[in-house]
């Protein structure tokens, strides 16, 4: 067994994941099915619940982006250092308890403050989620593993978020807006128990030079890797373009080719988890065999993904049909999915182990702010601005407008490249 593991504790390249690992693995993956399934409810009753509370394009873009990034964003720094400091399956464990119930009481608002406050709360809860689960991960998987490792449970995020479309837009077409807005924050509940009662807190890697250390240090010490802070970037622009599309694609498809919430649940929630599923999982397998040879490909995956990416998302929103713009939706999501799943992987290599939960949460900070938030929130700022001109063709061009995000994005990834070489250090 001592050869499975580095003198740090670290588990060695080409070591056997003992079944505790792949249980852990499992039992993240649940927690990640349930935590986008939760952040993605308001996305398909976007449409009823401007209706209902009579809302503008604006507003819309501010609930489904901005009002979950803004303490999501905020809070997940300090949540991830407690997560490098201390107890990561407590943290986990309440955080999901604070996500599932804010979500439920997203379903009782009356005005647009309080859905916009409630939908903080889901930051809130979800922000200390995904830096602790990755720094789990990384301290159960080695190096060359991990891609696949991180690809599976971003694969629970996609079946999670287009699962619950689907059942939200029945939900949603049957009951209203409120009851399934109520029904899925509270369907997480029995998976708080499991995630106490049976996750083990794997042991930490000894890095003595950085045990204890302030935050500010360990910030410092990310920062001053180029690879490191050139992945952040080219990451969040990349989400930037990507995710305001995602956002409102299915308002695109109510609006545009008239079909009903379920039906969008459906066609869409099946586009989107199949994509996004397979796109992780393909991912994952290349950058374990590519690095082999190279390192570096954990970054050239990413440039290449979204070199695809790009004319796929701007044919998709100008698809004179639905199925095509189903169609293309699949195949932009498998490639999207594909880059960033090797970008989340990619940065635990300029982390040390006391820092990954850290190193995660600058990554999800900056791409919180300017995909989850900035990006729907344009989308529908231009929107607004366009309807006068082109109508219902104005969320259209407002969502085509969005790509221009992704050619920077491909060009810092690029830098990321380049530099990896001299800033990995894991």
């Amino acid at each position: 067994m001592q050869g499975d593991y580095t003198a740090t504790g670290q588990p060695a390249a080409g070591a056997k994941i003992p079944a505790a690992g792949w249980y852990a693995l499992a039992i993240l993956t649940l927690i990640s099915l349930f935590s986008y399934m939760d952040k993605q409810a308001v996305l398909i009753l976007l449409e009823p619940i401007k209706v209902d509370l009579g809302l503008t394009n604006t507003q819309l873009g501010l609930l489904s982006g901005m009002a979950f990034a803004a303490l999501y964003t905020v809070l997940g720094l300090p949540l991830a250092r407690l997560a490098d400091r201390t107890s990561r399956v407590k943290l986990l464990s309440a955080c999901f308890a604070v996500w599932s119930v804010m979500t439920a009481v997203c379903g009782f608002a009356q005005t647009f403050t309080q859905l916009f406050l409630a939908r903080m709360g889901v930051g809130v809860g979800e922000a200390g989620c995904f830096p602790a689960a990755h720094s789990i991960i990384g301290d159960r998987f080695p190096g060359g593993r991990r891609a696949l490792a991180i690809a599976i449970l971003q694969s629970g995020a996609a079946l999670g978020g287009s699962f619950g479309l689907f059942l939200i837009g029945y939900i949603g077409q049957h009951y209203g807006w409120r009851i399934a807005l109520q029904v899925v924050g509270l369907a997480g509940a029995p998976m708080i128990l499991l995630v106490m009662l049976t996750l083990p807190e794997p042991a930490r890697p000894t890095s003595p030079h950085i045990a204890g250390e302030r935050f500010h240090k360990a910030l410092g010490g990310l920062l001053r890797r180029p690879a490191f802070l050139y992945l952040v970037i080219g990451y969040s622009l990349a989400m930037m373009g990507t995710n305001g599309v995602s956002t409102w694609t299915p308002t695109f498809l109510l609006r545009t080719f008239g079909l009903s919430l379920s039906a969008v649940g459906a066609w869409y929630g099946l586009a989107s988890a199949s994509g996004s599923i397979l796109g992780l999982l393909t991912g994952g397998v290349l950058v374990g065999r590519l690095m082999r040879k190279d390192p570096r490909w954990e970054l050239w995956i990413c440039v290449v993904a979204y070199c695809i990416v790009l004319p796929l998302y701007a044919a998709m929103t100008l698809s004179p049909t639905w199925w095509m713009a189903i169609s293309l939706q699949a195949a932009s999501t498998y490639f999207s999915a594909m880059g960033a799943g090797a970008g989340l992987s990619a940065i635990q290599s300029f982390a040390e182990p006391r820092r990954r939960a850290t190193a995660v949460a600058v990554l999800l900070f900056c791409s919180g702010l300017l995909g989850a938030g900035a990006g729907p929130y344009i989308i529908g700022v231009v929107t607004d601005l366009l309807i006068p001109r082109f109508g219902k063709d104005g969320l259209r061009y407002a969502m085509l407008m969005s790509q221009v995000m992704l050619a920077p994005g491909i060009f810092f990834f690029a830098l990321s490249g380049l530099r990896s070489t001299k800033d990995r250090v894991a």
